[in-house]
């Protein structure tokens, strides 16, 4: 972002006979960007493997590796998590097997004025909460167009045993438009559970002051709980932010237990499209599938 100062001495600045003149307002650009997350679970093999040759350095996406050797990250805000194809392996928690339920809300949230939403389905694992914000900038007194901050709270209460903080965010930047955030929370204690939304910063006072905050949806996320069992999975999650679509994956794991413990390489090639479940687009010996995850979630 590229900004334009101004500085004016004292004396001779502007006025009748000055030398000032007149300057041009600028508007900083936008800087926000909605954060939307991907979330792909692949089937890497049919029976149990070692697992993954070297961790996350096992995993490209778009041929660039997940990590590289000295343990530094190529990408940010990401999740790998997975499973060896153990006949008693768990599920894999998270959003990547879930059954998901939207509510609208559309409540502006004042500070003072709080924004609560219960949840009384006791099979709901985590809750998502959307926040909205219109705009989030400040026109100055000369014009000028700048960013802004606000700051906000996500607080839950379990079974009416008082409220605690599970979200303290400050969003900086600036955004001349609707700028979207989601929040995704596990749930961990007794239901009925009250979500309830907090704005921190002072309510505004002027209009050319933009920080609005509206509780805009929050979403329950029932868990499959599918455990797959002897099939070794490995689960990504990644802010789609860094990638124009869905990137090829490709894997590198050691072979089946009991075989000979050889690296090989098995690309996957992702179709778009919610709903396919372990599309089987090929084989390979000892058991390597090209699969497309559960689903493709962007949340």
């Amino acid at each position: 972002m590229t900004q334009t100062h101004y500085i004016q001495g004292a004396g001779g600045g502007g006025g009748k006979g000055g030398g000032g003149g007149n300057r041009t307002p600028t508007e900083a650009d936008d800087t926000l960007q909605s954060v939307q997350f991907a979330n792909v679970l692949d089937l890497i093999s049919e029976g149990e493997i070692q697992g993954l040759d070297d961790g996350n350095k096992s995993i490209f996406l778009d041929d660039t590796a997940v990590q590289n050797s000295d343990g530094t990250n190529n990408f940010a805000g990401y999740t790998v998590v997975t499973r060896n194809g153990t006949q008693a392996q768990n599920h894999i928690p998270g959003p990547f097997n879930a059954v998901e339920r939207e509510t609208a809300v559309g409540v502006e949230v004042t500070n003072g004025s709080p924004v609560t939403r219960s949840i009384t389905d006791t099979d709901v694992d985590r809750v998502r909460v959307t926040l909205t914000v219109p705009s989030l900038q400040i026109l100055e007194d000369d014009g000028d167009v700048v960013g802004h901050s606000v700051n906000i709270k996500i607080q839950i209460q379990y079974n009416g045993g008082g409220y605690n903080d599970v979200i303290n965010d400050t969003i900086s930047g600036k955004s001349s438009n609707r700028y979207q955030r989601d929040y995704l929370i596990d749930l961990t204690g007794s239901h009925p559970v009250d979500v309830r939304m907090v704005r921190v910063s002072a309510d505004e006072t002027s209009q050319k002051r933009a920080s609005t905050t509206i509780f805009q949806s929050f979403t329950e996320i029932i868990d499959d709980k599918f455990r797959y069992p002897n099939s070794a999975l490995v689960a990504l999650r990644f802010d789609s932010r860094q990638f124009s679509n869905i990137p090829l994956s490709q894997i590198s794991d050691s072979w089946n237990q009991g075989q000979d413990p050889k690296q090989r390489n098995c690309g996957y090639d992702h179709a778009s499209g919610a709903g396919d479940v372990f599309r089987h687009l090929g084989r390979h010996v000892p058991s390597c599938y090209l699969v497309l995850r559960s689903c493709v979630d962007f949340v």
